[in-house]
């Protein structure tokens, strides 16, 4: 982290606009903070790099994937060899605090965090116009709270860090408890809700909307078991008819017409520009793929869903992928977007939280059964009624059946199980592997506990 933080003082990566999006996931230019925030145009710039810093390798360009994908049991991984076998380790859980994959998550994310501090701080003393210096904290606030949503579901306790510090002031920090961090996510969401707009102009289409911070708000409350606080905010997002499903839910994953009436937020690409595509995510060769288990899992008649997880080769490529991200390759590299939040996702956590707050079987508007069946009927698939699913456990068990059927690799499959408690039976039941407790939680990478050298403020994961 000290590393990280002091590349982060030196330099504040900047981007420009791009043809497809307000997003050039290139850096122009290395400037530094104090010279460089004098206009609004500077503030912009600015929150565009935070965004930037969501798509590297490092976060959802590739190795978010590895985290919270293989780490569960849509994927399978039978190559030890291949990359060292990081790969294989997080699939296997064999995974040690030396993993580099742990390392470059846990320095992209805090990189990331530090734009979001720099623009935070930098962007009051702008003399600008203040709708629009308020709406630019939002972003920083909104794309702040999703990365330590992502620190505190992989590690547990973490440092927060809210300022911006020097690379002397780092070797201090501490763990910060996951209460904490928490609390804090739910205040930059808060603040994001009530500073952004609902839509944007067709030239900012992707930046954070007032929905997408609500609908991430709901989800936060929902893991921390708010079931109260998750349907109200939910229900704002649901009634505010922005957002909608798609008639179809192959188009939902068009590499062609992205960021439409379903998606709360995603992480932009473009295709065919270097520095702002990306590899195929999830290719594979014959021995690393989709587990047998995911594909099994439809098992309803009908369910338009299925074909999403079967096995394809891009066009003029020998890797195989999911059919939800198959793209026609440009350079080898793709530039479909990555789904953070969507409608259907809100959907199924309202439902699940109106299950948890007291089971109805009433299937009116606005009910758990009728945000349930949206989902299940536009996947082709006939809806429930309490005489299919006659108790409170019978339908939190659909609801995360239908989670899995419904988001496969989208980065939930794995958290789900972890804050169902399911994830030890199910990894033993699908994966054939025994699992201890302690790896429900990644390891502390290696290279931050020995840079922190305090076992009594920043000490290794229990277990590793």
């Amino acid at each position: 982290m000290k590393n990280n933080l002091f590349i982060g003082c030196m330099f504040l990566l900047v981007c420009t606009s791009c043809k497809e999006s307000f997003l050039d996931l290139t850096p122009q230019s290395t400037i530094s903070p104090e010279n460089f925030f004098k206009t609004s145009l500077d503030a912009i710039t600015a929150v565009n790099g935070c965004y930037k810093s969501l798509a590297v390798g490092g976060q959802y360009g590739g190795t978010f994937q590895v985290l919270m994908e293989h780490r569960g049991d849509n994927f399978s991984d039978q190559d030890p060899s291949s990359g060292s076998g990081v790969n294989y380790q997080i699939n296997r859980f064999s995974d040690n605090p030396g993993n580099t994959n742990l390392y470059s998550s846990w320095t992209a994310i805090y990189s990331s965090i530090f734009r979001c501090n720099t623009v935070l701080e930098s962007v009051d003393p702008i003399n600008m116009d203040n709708t629009l210096k308020n709406r630019i904290k939002g972003e920083a606030s909104f794309i702040r709270a999703l990365n330590y949503f992502n620190l505190v579901r992989l590690w547990g306790a973490v440092p927060l860090v809210t300022k911006t510090i020097d690379p002397v002031s780092a070797t201090s920090l501490k763990r910060d408890d996951v209460a904490g961090v928490y609390a804090q996510i739910e205040a930059d969401l808060k603040f994001a809700a009530a500073n952004l707009p609902a839509t944007y102009p067709a030239a900012d289409l992707g930046r954070v909307t007032q929905g997408a911070a609500k609908g991430l708000l709901g989800k936060v409350y929902l893991y921390q078991k708010k079931y109260n606080d998750a349907k109200t905010v939910l229900d704002e997002v649901i009634n505010s008819k922005v957002f909608s499903l798609l008639p179809k839910v192959e188009d939902v994953f068009s590499a062609t017409v992205k960021y439409h009436a379903e998606i709360l937020f995603a992480i932009r690409f473009a295709k065919g520009i270097s520095g702002q595509d990306h590899g195929f995510w999830y290719s594979n060769t014959q021995v690393i793929g989709i587990d047998t288990t995911i594909q099994k899992a439809y098992t309803e008649a009908g369910d338009l869903r299925k074909t999403l997880v079967d096995a394809v080769k891009p066009t003029g490529s020998s890797l195989i992928m999911p059919r939800k991200f198959l793209d026609t390759p440009v350079n080898n590299n793709s530039g479909t977007d990555f789904p953070i939040l969507r409608f259907a996702d809100v959907l199924l956590i309202q439902a699940e939280a109106l299950n948890e707050l007291g089971y109805n079987a009433s299937t009116a508007a606005g009910t758990a059964f009728a945000h349930l069946n949206a989902v299940r009927k536009r996947a082709g698939l006939k809806e429930l009624t309490g005489t299919d699913l006659p108790t409170q456990e019978s339908f939190r068990a659909e609801i995360y059946k239908q989670r899995r059927l419904e988001l496969p690799f989208e980065g939930d499959r794995w958290f789900d199980l972890v804050r169902r408690g399911t994830a030890i039976a199910e990894i033993a039941a699908n994966k054939k592997i025994t699992i201890a407790p302690f790896r429900l939680i990644y390891p502390i990478p290696q290279q931050e506990i020995d840079i922190m050298n305090n076992p009594a403020t920043f000490g290794q994961n229990p277990g590793y």
